[in-house]
């Protein structure tokens, strides 16, 4: 199944991610809603986003990231009748965590990563294309924003495994 993992805020990552090959289909960014920067070719029937949820006192981010997650959803919703899906920080957290038999607890971005390669075949998964060292791993295009947009894709891909 091809998702459209996004990662809302001020500037939205988001990744095209075949759950079934495992692969990253294509990748990148964009400033805040403005989906123009967003390909063709990335849309999916499918989109997994993170939604933001306060805990405690928020910083102003917090509500800005809120008002783009919302865009977005009218956006993949309404205008593009995909299907959305929202998932939490904490519930990607648990799932990523969950995958990897907690042999990384994920809490930060720099831990989803670790649980992403590990999931994808270990830490050459992760390896930068180049002239020198061939095509990469399969992970390897996946920069930035567009990171915590994969680990948005494969919890939601990682989730709808354990409920078939």
């Amino acid at each position: 199944m091809k998702i459209l993992g996004i990662d809302p805020g001020a500037t939205t990552g988001w990744c095209s991610y075949d759950s079934e090959t495992r692969t990253v289909l294509d990748c990148g960014h964009f400033a805040g809603h403005e989906v123009e920067g967003l390909p063709s070719g990335a849309l999916a029937a499918v989109v997994a986003i993170e939604r933001p949820k306060g805990y405690g006192p928020t910083r102003p981010q917090l509500v800005d990231c809120g008002y783009v997650c919302g865009r977005l959803v009218e956006w993949a919703g309404g205008c593009m009748e995909m299907e959305v899906n929202e998932l939490t920080r904490l519930e990607v957290c648990k799932t990523l965590s969950a995958a990897v038999h907690g042999e990384v607890n994920v809490r930060t971005d720099a831990t989803a990563w670790a649980a992403l390669l590990l999931l994808h075949g270990g830490v050459d998964a992760g390896r930068k294309p180049s002239k020198k060292h061939g095509p990469g791993g399969v992970l390897g295009t996946v920069t930035g924003h567009a990171r915590a947009a994969l680990a948005v894709a494969v919890a939601y891909a990682l989730r709808q495994e354990a409920t078939r």
